[in-house]
């Protein structure tokens, strides 16, 4: 499920594209979604500040990870029946916190996009694998309180590769009820009783070392294929 095209809006390009590369390496046949509405706002991503007066659709920005016809197209989320598929996954991005929810206005007591509510609460009840990374953990705690997930460190702790700059997002997700728990960019966090598999991916900031959150990614997606078997 995409939010858009570009970390600081929509999907992250690099966590979209590695959870792609990692289905595909792996067997898994896979389906790209995305709410058809406008995004929150457009981003420069090189001031990093929004372009004023300028909208864009999330589906139309999402398409750009797609190629081919049919089904490997972008489709409307809304469209998306739990019925379908064996697992769900939500790269992260800013997207996650503007466009599929108010988090970045309300916190705690955001709202959920009506389609991505529906979505995790499907799987969940279907006990059907879903998979988080970066800031996405946020919208499973809110659906699904009392789960359990990875965020990345609790604290901005300056590593020998990176630095921590989001753990206030790890803080809100405990006060939402959910368990936190540490782990490296390139692990993820197992909650194998609610079958949900979070990695924490760019919620670690770094200049050179991406093939961490690859790694990261990789195993996350290994283990909701694990997951869809049982």
């Amino acid at each position: 499920v995409f939010s858009g095209c570009g970390w600081w809006d929509g999907t992250d390009v690099h966590e979209g594209v590695y959870t792609m590369y990692h289905l595909s390496r792996n067997g898994a046949r896979f389906q790209m979604f995305a709410p058809n509405q406008q995004q929150m706002h457009v981003m420069d991503h090189m001031k990093k500040q929004p372009f004023s007066g300028e909208n864009r659709n999330m589906m139309m920005e999402s398409a750009r990870f797609s190629h081919g016809q049919g089904k490997m197209q972008m489709q409307d989320l809304s469209v998306l029946d739990v019925n379908s598929f064996d697992a769900v996954i939500f790269p992260g991005g800013h997207g996650i916190i503007k466009n599929l929810s108010s988090f970045m206005k309300d916190g705690k007591d955001c709202k959920l996009h009506n389609d991505v509510e529906r979505v995790l609460k499907d799987f969940h009840h279907s006990r059907k694998p879903i998979g988080l990374a970066s800031m996405a953990p946020v919208l499973a705690c809110r659906a699904l309180p009392s789960i359990e997930v990875t965020m990345g460190y609790e604290r901005d702790e300056n590593t020998r590769w990176g630095n921590w700059p989001h753990t206030n997002m790890v803080q809100t997700v405990k006060s939402m009820g959910a368990r936190h728990n540490v782990r490296e960019p390139y692990e993820t966090y197992v909650d194998e009783k609610n079958k949900v598999v979070s990695t924490t991916s760019f919620m670690w900031e770094t200049d050179y070392h991406y093939h961490y959150i690859f790694d990261g990614i990789g195993n996350m997606v290994k283990h909701i294929l694990r997951l869809s078997t049982k």
